[in-house]
């Protein structure tokens, strides 16, 4: 059985840690990586998921307490949380996570495009039949999705980014490939999934998803590395300008019914409601 926490500590770190005690369940598993990272990838994973919401503190204290560790690796987490783009440290004010930004969810989709574009032509000049079968095997979960509508957004778009994580592995561009995956788990963060989704919510917009993949996989198949490109930006451009298109709609939701008196106090009472911890629904995918 792994050790907790706190037991596996002292030799990646030189501040004490905690004394053991029992696992809650809420640490995340122990693995071969550094105690900081393992933390923040637990950590990041809820503010992900929206457990943690948009702006809210992260006390190094609790945290401490919770991992069963020093409040040192916690700071560490914190700065890589910081460098992935989830994590704000404000001075004397400590860490938060980050509210979302419109401005960055379109800046990291056209970085991302162009990524994807440039690990799809490279992936078709190797021209490696296992990664063709396993782009395919996704494709066809996306066709389905797209059919029948039997997964979530989220689902959905977790499925996209394996057939990108696959495309990635096998174009034999390491650098492109690190960069990709750390510039897809922002943008997954940002998409706001601890809300309502912002996109792949339609039959129409899944459709227009899975014929991109499949021209996608049909220009790859044929060799068309200069085609592969071009569809693999496309496609992330498409579903960039759907997500601020739908932010953008949001916004103006709310702003006209911060002008229509008789709607605030509706909001209060539902804030009050969700304060109290009663009857609050769980986010989609989740």
């Amino acid at each position: 059985m792994d050790a907790p926490p706190a037991r596996r500590a002292s030799a990646r770190c030189t501040t004490r840690p905690h004394k053991a005690r029992p696992s809650t369940g809420m640490a995340p598993r122990i693995c071969a990586l550094p105690l900081p990272q393992q933390i923040a990838d637990h950590l990041g994973h809820q503010i992900m998921n929206g457990a943690c919401a948009p702006d809210s503190r992260l006390k190094e204290e609790l945290l401490a307490e919770r991992y069963q560790v020093s409040r040192g690796p916690v700071r560490e987490a914190f700065r890589i949380l910081e460098r992935s783009g989830l994590v704000e440290i404000v001075p004397r004010h400590g860490a938060r996570a980050r509210v979302f930004d419109p401005a960055d969810l379109g800046s990291l989709f056209s970085v991302r495009a162009v990524l994807l574009g440039l690990a799809a032509r490279q992936a078709t000049e190797q021209a490696r039949p296992e990664m063709l079968e396993r782009v395919a095997t996704l494709v066809d979960r996306l066709r389905r999705s797209a059919e029948t509508m039997d997964i979530s957004a989220r689902e959905h778009a977790t499925t996209a980014g394996e057939a990108q994580h696959v495309i990635a592995e096998f174009s034999g561009n390491r650098p492109l490939a690190r960069m990709l995956e750390e510039l897809t788990s922002r943008a997954l963060w940002r998409m706001a999934w601890c809300e309502t989704p912002l996109d792949l919510n339609t039959r129409v917009r899944r459709q227009q998803s899975a014929r991109f993949w499949s021209d996608l996989l049909r220009a790859m198949k044929s060799g068309d590395a200069a085609g592969a490109e071009r569809i693999g930006r496309t496609l992330l451009e498409a579903s960039r300008d759907c997500m601020l298109s739908a932010m953008k709609a949001q916004h103006r939701d709310q702003a006209s019914d911060d002008h229509t008196p008789a709607s605030r106090p509706a909001r209060r009472r539902a804030s009050g409601k969700s304060m109290n911890g009663a009857n609050v629904p769980a986010a989609e995918g989740d």
